[in-house]
């Protein structure tokens, strides 16, 4: 059994020695559809596992390599096979760095399928950013709202910032009026302080995000895309600057990004996908 402080299990299945691993940052209260969502529907007859993001300070130097280490730790030590990687916006991004790095390790690559895949850019941790503080309404004034908002639209128009440069000075600002907006809601010391620094490890993992490409893993994979035009392949397609993204197939569905892992015929597709040994390969 994985440590829950490094994965997340969302199906058990003791007896199987396959795991298909999922990339994501769910948080309560998120409007989108979650792997918890997706699972049910897929019919599997292993293991699905869920990745827990490390609690990190943006800025504090940690590598890539140091970032995805635990979960290449945890899986290896299980000595389960790993079937698949599927990964959610960002967490497309470690979905391909991880399946790269596992496939190092066993006799088959495993199969990689991303929902509305996502390089992070300053706009999109200023987009990511920008829902935190929506979710926080209830317990920030509207003059800390502009503020934020404010410094945001400031940072991410500066020359020359980069994603992770962005995510840790916009943490750096959040962070005491996120503290203090907290406390005086009610919440204690220490609940106030996990919600921050929650804050801060997803900032963390956007800015770690940034700097890995997963293109030559996305090449290989299947890509499931929503409608929604500022979301995955359908906003890169359309922004300047972005190179063209490879994939190996690509399946379309009618429904907004937020309802892409909560709609049955993803979950039927996915099955598909899934119960086909062949997509795995070197």
């Amino acid at each position: 059994m994985p440590s829950p402080a490094v994965w997340n299990v969302v199906l058990d299945a003791a007896s199987g020695t396959d795991v298909v691993l999922a990339t994501d940052f769910p948080v309560t209260g998120r409007n989108e559809g979650g792997f918890v969502d997706l699972t049910p529907g897929l019919g599997l007859d292993c293991a699905l596992w869920q990745t827990v993001a490390p609690v990190r300070v943006p800025g504090g130097g940690v590598s890539e390599d140091e970032y995805l280490a635990p979960w290449l730790t945890e899986v290896a030590a299980s000595g389960r096979t790993v079937r698949a990687v599927l990964g959610y916006c960002a967490g497309s991004v470690f979905a391909g760095a991880l399946a790269e790095r596992i496939a190092a390790t066993q006799s088959s690559a495993p199969r990689v399928v991303v929902f509305d895949p996502e390089l992070v850019d300053v706009p999109t941790v200023h987009l990511q950013f920008g829902r935190v503080i929506g979710n926080m309404t209830t317990v920030l004034t509207d003059g800390e709202i502009a503020e934020l908002a404010g410094t945001a639209e400031r940072l991410a128009a500066r020359p020359g910032i980069e994603p992770a440069g962005f995510a840790a000075e916009i943490y750096t600002a959040f962070e005491p009026v996120g503290t203090a907006a907290l406390r005086r809601a009610g919440l204690d010391e220490d609940y106030a302080g996990e919600l921050v620094a929650l804050v801060g490890s997803f900032m963390t993992y956007l800015g770690v995000a940034a700097g890995l490409d997963p293109r030559a893993s996305w090449a290989r994979a299947t890509v499931i895309t929503s409608a929604s035009p500022s979301s995955g392949l359908n906003r890169m397609r359309v922004t300047p600057g972005v190179p063209p993204i490879g994939v190996a197939d690509e399946r379309r569905f009618e429904v907004e990004h937020r309802d892409l892992l909560r709609t049955p015929e993803v979950a039927e597709t996915v099955a598909g996908l899934l119960a086909d040994r062949s997509g795995a390969h070197r």
